[in-house]
């Protein structure tokens, strides 16, 4: 289940405190939004006694408390929230996050995913695009290209060849 430093955990706790909200928050919702098994998108909230289900897990790390909804409990395995603090700027970041999640390794998912992360974004990452897998369906291979490759006059060349 999900990781959070103890950095992360510190800010976590500041950023708690810190708020002046009417309906003051009494812990983090962790997000995790999939467009497909391969592309989740994580996040950060902050949580209300009017916002807490009776489904949330809550995992509680000293004086804080994440609740999790229970259908995105599973893209939060082997997953490890840190805090980053460097020259380009500060933040939360999600680590480990899983590119081919359990129930598709050894599959033609995993093999197009390998694909695209050792030969095709190395290669298109100089341009500030990537490629990312959305679904796969039979044989078809369905993929988004996003940063660089939006819009460029190359993005077609690159998908044919």
């Amino acid at each position: 289940m999900l990781q959070v430093t103890e950095t992360a955990q510190q800010k976590l706790l500041e950023a708690l405190n810190g708020n002046q909200e009417k309906d003051k928050p009494t812990g983090i919702r962790v997000l995790a939004q999939a467009r497909s098994p391969f592309q989740v998108q994580y996040g950060l909230a902050f949580v209300s006694p009017k916002t807490i289900k009776d489904s949330d897990r809550v995992i509680t790390m000293n004086d804080l408390n994440l609740y999790i909804d229970k259908d995105s409990t599973r893209y939060f395995e082997e997953v490890t929230l840190d805090f980053e603090d460097g020259s380009s700027g500060s933040g939360f970041k999600f680590l480990n996050v899983p590119r081919v999640p359990k129930e598709y390794k050894g599959t033609l998912a995993e093999k197009v995913v390998q694909i695209i992360d050792q030969q095709i974004n190395p290669g298109i990452a100089g341009h500030g695009g990537f490629v990312a897998l959305v679904d796969v369906r039979g044989t078809d291979v369905i993929i988004q290209m996003g940063g660089g490759c939006q819009g460029c006059g190359m993005a077609n060349v690159t998908l044919k060849h």
